[in-house]
């Protein structure tokens, strides 16, 4: 990250003798001037920081005068070890970017120009220490100017891994070859045409945003029918032109990471609206890399779609090979190169909240960055769950979070997973000791952990999300955790997903949960909204639900053999999950008919709501015992009978969102009544869902609850491989 070079130059331009090197401790630095000099360098140690360089502690002792110093040096490592860590991938800095542009410039239009202070780092590191013969630019021979820069403490690439130039680095290529790699894929796109392009961690599909029979097209041949496309733009003033941006928005998206920021969109832009249709919201990044910035570069091109390139829930595509065989029949042309890719990486996404940011998914900007624990946990392997997946290994107090996986259903994602754990534990150094899973037989990531022959720990699902979020807060002892997500196997062997626990890492109890239900055909139903409404509402309603707006027009047989599902649980599972409460709410209030990718229906309730101002709560019930249940069917039958009474449905949308959080504060306080808890965590998908997740916290404030929530993870399965190596570190 450009620390030692920093820390010789700041030394020798104020005059300081000495050393700095790499030690198991961290960085260490032996400096000898006057007061002066030294006091002056302490100061500009910490405010000039390289850019990507943090310090997270500094200790500093008086020593005795050494003699015979007449200089500044760069040391070897005090034990010979290299335990210097791996940065993450780093957007272009402004420097290279001025660079890039610099027709005067050896490196003008150069598509991997990179210094110290950005550039790729972990999607390119093969082995450790980290130099580079261990990385895929091992096959690149410096060229004289470039060995130079590299040699030179007081460059700005020396020791720059990824560096090179026009003369000695990695070749554009197209795929129909052309004699212009890159203008050829300018021409395809300002065409309307789909063309892949190869980026740090894998390979995008790109199209022109702004093209609306482009989009459409792009949709058609990814068969992705309405899950919102990522759009990246040249700069901020562009974003700015798309979006209502705060701040702190402005910084995530043009700070190092570079990640999709959610943001509200303008209600002009001359993106299409198929790009993210029926939303308020737009996923934007800044173009981060070179051959990004090229794509934009007096072409006239505002906006482009960059969004995985993947076979249907499938891993991203980044190798060439695959890539070359499976992209043709989506894209017209593949931009590529021959620099290789060591390490899937997906792009980061996060939104702010409450002037913070919250993540949908850490991935390419911030993996393999460590999560701090407030406690050692020695070296434990995590491997997730099942959906979003995500594996952690932990070394004493550091926890390293891999990059996203998806969705562990497919041999694809499981050759990513055991790749991810394999490479992760190498250049990490460290090589488990125990495992721990979740208590789902059927999960792959249980299977890979009973076959890996470690002492292994299962962990109930929502434990997990619990300590996960305990976890990062750096909480200890037991708290009260309100767990809401879409599904996870309860210890009574029904699904779970609207919990109410209490404990710590050590273990927890089932406190409350909202009721449960019936999921008529099973998986199905996460698909098809219209039979949780039917689930809920079947009781209060029996056979006039079918009268309900937008209800099927089901054969008499067929809604029979419904009926038989929910009176005798045949291919009806029971669940309290919180995620299905959402799919029944957006459809009886028309916002969903399908859930065509997770979080669907719940992300339209959302966004309606957010159109309407506060409005008067809907009914429900607290059953109060040992657990308690929230039924929440009134709250469903209220909406119905107002939307019936002309009430609009956004309104009724908020009065949803309001309500349940009221309902939350309610089991909550029963809670503290019980035990004296006053901590409450917040984990789950559904908190993903910014609206909910600000009624609950002002709720829970406001009754002098301490709140925490996510800001280092997702709340959502990305994130609950933390919580599985906290509980296993604090069972041990």
């Amino acid at each position: 990250m450009g620390f030692r070079p920093f820390v010789f130059r700041l030394a020798t331009e104020l005059g300081l003798t000495g050393w700095v090197r790499n030690s198991p401790a961290g960085v260490e630095l032996e400096l000898q001037g006057n007061t002066e000099q030294l006091a002056r360098f302490d100061e500009r140690l910490q405010s000039e920081l390289p850019p990507l360089a943090v310090i997270s502690s500094l200790k500093s002792a008086d020593i005795p005068v050494v003699s015979g110093e007449t200089g500044f040096a760069i040391l070897a490592s005090s034990d010979g070890s290299h335990e210097a860590q791996i940065t993450p991938d780093s957007a272009l800095c402004a420097d290279c970017l001025r660079e890039l542009s610099d027709p005067a410039d050896r490196r003008f239009r150069h598509p991997f120009i990179t210094c110290t202070n950005c550039g790729p780092r972990w999607t390119i590191v093969t082995g450790i220490p980290y130099d580079r013969p261990l990385t895929t630019m091992a096959a690149f021979q410096l060229c004289t100017s470039c060995e130079a820069e590299y040699r030179n403490p007081l460059d700005r690439r020396f020791h720059a891994q990824p560096i090179a130039c026009l003369d000695c680095g990695p070749q554009l290529s197209l795929i129909p070859p052309h004699a212009d790699p890159l203008g050829q894929a300018i021409a395809l796109l300002q065409q309307g045409r789909i063309v892949a392009v190869k980026g740090l961690g894998g390979y995008h599909l790109a199209v022109d945003a702004c093209n609306t029979d482009a989009v459409a097209r792009l949709r058609q041949r990814k068969q992705r029918d309405e899950k919102p496309f990522a759009v990246m733009v040249p700069d901020l003033a562009t974003a700015q032109q798309l979006a209502e941006l705060s701040e702190l928005e402005e910084r995530l998206l043009v700070g190092p990471e570079a990640p999709v920021v959610i943001v509200g969109r303008r209600a002009a832009t001359p993106v299409a609206d198929l790009v993210a249709p029926g939303s308020l919201w737009i996923g934007l990044l800044l173009a981060y890399t070179p051959l990004h910035q090229m794509l934009f570069a007096d072409t006239g091109l505002k906006a482009l779609v960059m969004t995985s390139a993947n076979a249907s829930d499938e891993p991203m595509l980044s190798d060439d090979a695959e890539a070359a065989e499976q992209l043709p029949g989506i894209a017209d042309a593949i931009l590529t190169h021959n620099r290789p890719i060591q390490v899937r990486t997906d792009d980061s996404v996060l939104r702010v909240f409450q002037g913070q940011p919250l993540f949908y998914r850490r991935s390419r900007g911030y993996v393999p960055r460590p999560v701090l624990l407030p406690f050692d946990a020695g070296k434990i392997l995590a491997v997730g769950a099942e959906l979003k997946n995500t594996i952690c290994l932990t070394r004493g107090n550091q926890a390293f979070l891999s990059q996203h996986i998806g969705d562990l259903k497919n041999e694809a994602t499981l050759d990513t997973f055991r790749q991810t754990i394999n490479h992760l534990g190498s250049i990490m150094e460290i090589r488990p000791e125990r495992v721990v899973c979740d208590q789902h037989p059927d999960y792959l990531s249980t299977r890979y952990a009973d076959e890996l022959g470690l002492p292994l720990l299962r962990v109930q699902h929502h434990h997990a999300h619990l300590a996960s979020c305990m976890a990062e807060n750096g909480l200890d002892g037991d708290v009260i955790g309100v767990i809401f997500d879409g599904t996870g196997l309860g210890d009574d062997g029904t699904v779970w997903g609207g919990e109410f626990l209490v404990g710590g890492y050590a273990g927890v109890q089932r406190a409350g949960h909202l009721k449960q239900i019936r999921l008529p055909g099973g998986d199905l139903a996460a698909k098809e909204p219209w039979r949780m409404a039917v689930a809920w509402l079947w009781e209060p309603l029996g056979e006039a639900v079918w009268q309900l707006p937008g209800m099927p027009a089901l054969a008499a047989t067929d809604r029979q053999l419904l009926q038989v599902m929910l009176e005798r649980g045949i291919n009806a599972p029971l669940t309290s999950s919180a995620g299905r409460l959402f799919d029944a709410a957006a459809f009886l209030l028309g916002a969903a008919t399908r859930n065509n990718f997770d979080g669907q229906a719940g992300m339209a309730l959302e966004a309606l709501a957010e159109t309407a101002t506060a409005t008067g709560l809907l009914p429900y019930h607290l059953q109060p015992g040992r657990p308690f249940q929230l039924d929440l069917a009134p709250l469903l039958l209220g909406l119905v009978q107002r939307l019936q009474a002309g009430e609009s449905v956004a309104s009724l949308a908020w009065a949803f969102h309001a309500s349940l959080a009221t309902a939350v504060l309610e089991g909550c306080e029963l809670i503290r009544n019980e035990t004296g808890f006053d901590r409450v965590a917040l984990s789950g998908g559904v908190f993903q869902n910014r609206l909910l997740t600000e009624l609950v916290y002002t709720f829970l404030a406001k009754s002098h609850f301490s709140v925490f929530i996510h800001r280092l993870v997702p709340p959502n399965d990305g994130g609950i491989c933390l919580g599985q190596a906290a509980i296993a570190a604090r069972r041990s």
